[in-house]
């Protein structure tokens, strides 16, 4: 009986060892900013609107949180409000300054693993002029170290950009019927990698164009998911580590 009692208890020991550690879990505290005023100039009578998101980073990987911070709030501090505040009231005196300005700003946890957490931030702003700047990009951190994850996850970038033009004219061009002559290709035939980091969704890793990287306004911002089987060989050990899933 004893025996029978000891091999139960060792089993439930290599389960809960099996377990994730509860650090690794990033939980989210929606912090919100809404504000906005009105402006007068000598014609006609204005606004200017300030609107900041943010689901903040709970969790006890004090690292992990620390960086997600400095990344939203560069440089990170507990005293939310004020911060946001202040970026409020700038914007009002500068880019607002202007009837009809506008900026909205989002950072929005976008999914989690035991080995990662992204968060998307989309966003624009308008100053005047015919359109607003919008944005949209993630951000991939990793839990193992807290650090942000970006190119480096990969070893070999020497044919990642014609992976990803590849990709761009399959899943975008074609998809939303563009003409590809708006599309700016280098002197090799290929796009120029984006500008920001990519970032890990899923089993996937996303690349995404901001407005007037490889197009014209009105191309929007392409954006293209390519699997990890089809980069894995490009993959350095750190991009490789996040991924859950042993690769097949």
């Amino acid at each position: 009986m004893k025996k029978l009692f000891f091999a139960l208890a060792f089993l439930s020991l290599v389960a809960t060892g099996c377990k994730p550690k509860e650090q690794n879990l990033v939980d989210t505290e929606p912090y919100t900013l809404c504000d906005s005023v009105y402006l007068e100039n000598d014609y006609e009578q204005g606004f200017s609107h300030y609107t900041t998101n943010i689901d903040l980073p709970v969790t006890n990987n004090e690292t992990l949180r620390k960086n997600i911070l400095h990344w939203m709030l560069s440089p990170e501090t507990e005293d939310y409000e004020t911060f946001l505040k202040e970026e409020m009231n700038q914007f009002f005196s500068e880019e607002g300054s202007e009837p009809r300005s506008e900026l909205e700003n989002n950072y929005t946890l976008s999914e989690q693993t035991d080995r990662y957490v992204t968060y998307i931030t989309e966003g624009y702003i308008y100053t005047g002029g015919a359109h607003p700047t919008p944005w949209y990009y993630g951000t991939t951190f990793s839990k193992i170290d807290g650090s942000i994850v970006g190119y480096d996850m990969f070893e070999n970038t020497e044919q990642l950009a014609k992976i990803v033009t590849e990709h761009i004219k399959k899943q975008y061009i074609e998809d939303f019927d563009m003409v590809e002559e708006m599309f700016e290709l280098g002197e090799e035939d290929h796009f120029m990698l984006p500008e920001n980091e990519p970032w890990i969704e899923t089993d996937s890793i996303v690349f995404c164009y901001q407005t007037y990287e490889i197009a014209p306004y009105s191309a929007g911002m392409p954006l293209c998911k390519i699997s990890k089987e089809d980069l894995w060989p490009y993959l350095s050990e750190k991009g490789k580590s996040l991924f859950t899933n042993t690769h097949q």
